[in-house]
């Protein structure tokens, strides 16, 4: 399966990861770490079926509060974004609505 990492999806994970820095680089790597665990998990099962407040196949980052956001088309998996797991549920859908989630920015 190809995995395809939008623009939107490393912009999210690089504004996420600044902040934090702001408290410890250790936790910053920890956080990336752990994003990158599930994305790899997801790219392991070809997607999944859990679908998340926003309408789209997610996975949680426990322990940190964020969603990846992803959607599979054919054999290719496109990585849309990382929410907060307390944004309101329509923000992904108005992401979406102008990037559209089959075609990722970048």
């Amino acid at each position: 399966m190809k995995a395809i990492f939008s623009r939107q999806f490393r912009d999210d994970l690089d504004r996420e990861a600044a902040r934090y820095r702001e408290i410890s680089e250790r936790l910053t790597g920890s956080f990336r770490e752990r994003v990158a665990g599930q994305a790899r998990e997801i790219i392991r099962w070809g997607g999944g079926d859990h679908i998340g407040p926003h309408g789209f196949p997610c996975r949680r980052t426990r322990p940190f509060p964020f969603y990846l956001y992803y959607q599979v088309q054919g054999d290719t998996l496109y990585f849309l974004g990382l929410v907060h797991e307390r944004r309101h549920p329509d923000f992904l859908k108005e992401l979406m609505a102008t990037a559209g989630p089959h075609k990722p920015r970048g």
